[in-house]
């Protein structure tokens, strides 16, 4: 008799599982269905990813660390600033750089920040599923990446992306509970500053939603809360203090500010252009779309932060990774609320065979792609450069693009992208003379700091005036870069080619 209800209450558990929707058994597998969307994609244009020549500096700043074990205090690559006040607030990113290249040359940082990204929205699918059905959850993480693929570079800020993701739901979940974050939840930050400077952002994030969790409280315990929230963002800010250079990983951030209408100059600073279709305007036209047509409402205090968010991506085209990662949390709540009744399934767990499985293939696939594709940086002035160094070149007027490759080179560059490092008025001056809007000040910036050899875009102005110059030679030129010497220069009677 048991037996027969055993056997009944087995039959009954198996029916139950067999007519449990498909769409439950596939949440198990949608964040990793999402993150190797992304993966695969940022490894079949591992030369995108390679794109930026900042790689360069911090592969060797990474290096520079290690061999001396320190973090510098002062420029040691440039001939302009040399010995100027300066640190990097991304040492530990460099130093995984640096490690990734000598593990696996390029291909190394490449596979680094690819797998960093697609950890991050891993993480984003696998929060957002707390909290909406698998449709929301994989158009969000679907625009995500839509808009960051782009600017996935193997730089230090892609690898703080996971952190960025665990952050904002640690806050978020705090927000709802109508409680403050474990103390303990701020040793993200440490690790954050230690990374990328930008866990300054990281701290500001914690206002929205200690203002949120201090209007959501009950009047009479409002200061209390209050009271906990402001304790944990002082905590977070003295986290974020935890690094070699101590409270100067914050400073850091006031002099990049600092550089004032300087940062629209530097590409990743520059507003978003509407005058090409850019993924985020798409992303941000269809949301927009969709609450004017549903009526979605978000509360004004929720409203009032992704406005903002909204402001600085179309400002600086830079913060649409923050973007990315931020706004769905700001609007999975209530999203949640205006799309279904009831709370979204739970996910059946994947076998471990499955997943065990899934890794396997995707190695192999990962090995097959990074073997049949290209791993070099596109616009490298690599034969420009040879050409410098046979003419014995020193003090190199370069384009601001070309400065980490040269300090990947050994060779000391007039300026590159750490602009923090340069100032707003080195700056603009360079911007000035490099387009002739200054011409005399060019011919004087050339005499000033000695210049025997300039390297420069085909398309820079300065170009044509320095192939007029009678004591200027073009001594090679190609399609990424063009180098003229001084004709008093020792070995400057190279022959134009």
């Amino acid at each position: 008799m048991s037996l027969s209800i055993g056997s009944q209450q087995m039959d009954a558990n198996s029916v139950k599982t067999e007519s449990l929707p498909s769409s439950d058994h596939l949440r198990a597998w949608l964040p990793l269905i999402l993150a190797t969307t992304a993966y695969l994609i940022l490894i079949g244009k591992i030369s995108d990813v390679l794109r930026d020549t900042d790689t360069y500096w911090h592969v060797v700043v990474g290096e520079w660390i290690i061999d001396h074990r320190a973090v510098p205090r002062v420029d040691p690559f440039s001939f302009t600033k040399h010995g100027a006040p300066w640190i990097t607030s991304a040492w530990l990113s460099e130093v995984l750089y640096y490690l990734a290249f000598k593990l696996a040359g390029w291909l190394g940082p490449a596979l680094l920040a690819a797998l960093s990204a697609s950890t991050a929205f891993f993480l984003l699918a696998r929060c957002l599923l707390r909290r909406l059905p698998n449709v929301p959850v994989t158009i969000l993480v679907s625009a995500g990446i839509a808009m960051t693929v782009h600017h996935i570079l193997a730089r230090p800020h892609v690898l703080i992306f996971p952190l960025m993701v665990l952050w904002v739901d640690g806050l978020l979940r705090a927000a709802d509970a109508r409680r403050v974050p474990p103390l303990s939840f701020v040793l993200i930050i440490t690790l954050w500053a230690n990374l990328h400077g930008s866990f300054t952002l990281g701290v500001a994030m914690i206002a929205p939603f200690a203002l949120e969790a201090v209007w959501n409280a009950d009047k009479s315990t409002r200061l209390t809360v209050a009271l906990h929230w402001f304790r944990f963002g002082a905590l977070a800010l003295g986290a974020g203090c935890v690094t070699p250079y101590g409270i100067e990983s914050i400073l850091v951030t006031t002099r990049i500010l600092s550089l004032g209408s300087m940062l629209s100059t530097i590409g990743e600073w520059r507003p978003i252009d509407f005058g090409s279709l850019h993924p985020f305007t798409i992303c941000l036209l269809g949301g927009a779309a969709y609450a004017l047509y549903s009526g979605f409402k978000l509360p004004f205090i929720r409203m009032a932060a992704l406005l903002a968010l909204v402001y600085e991506t179309l400002a600086h085209q830079r913060y649409v990774d923050v973007f990315a990662m931020v706004a769905p949390f700001l609007i999975a709540g209530p999203l949640a609320q205006h799309v279904l009744r009831q709370e979204p399934r739970k996910a059946i767990p994947a076998r471990t065979t499955h997943i065990i499985t899934f890794f396997a293939v995707l190695s192999i696939v990962t090995s097959a792609i990074v073997v049949t594709k290209d791993r070099t940086f596109p616009l490298v002035p690599v034969v420009a450069v040879e050409k410098l160094k046979e003419l014995k070149a020193e003090r190199v007027l370069n384009d601001y693009y070309f400065g980490g490759y040269l300090i990947f080179q050994r060779m000391p560059p007039f300026i590159d992208s750490r602009a923090e490092l340069y100032g707003p008025e080195f700056l603009s001056r360079y911007m000035r003379v490099v387009s002739l809007e200054d011409l005399p000040d060019f011919i004087k910036l050339l005499d000033e700091y000695k210049i025997d050899s300039t390297l420069l875009f085909p398309a820079t102005p300065a170009v044509g005036l320095l192939d007029r110059l009678p004591e200027w030679e073009r001594a090679y030129s190609d399609n990424v870069a063009v180098v003229h010497v001084r004709r008093t220069h020792p070995e400057g009677a190279a022959s134009p080619k």
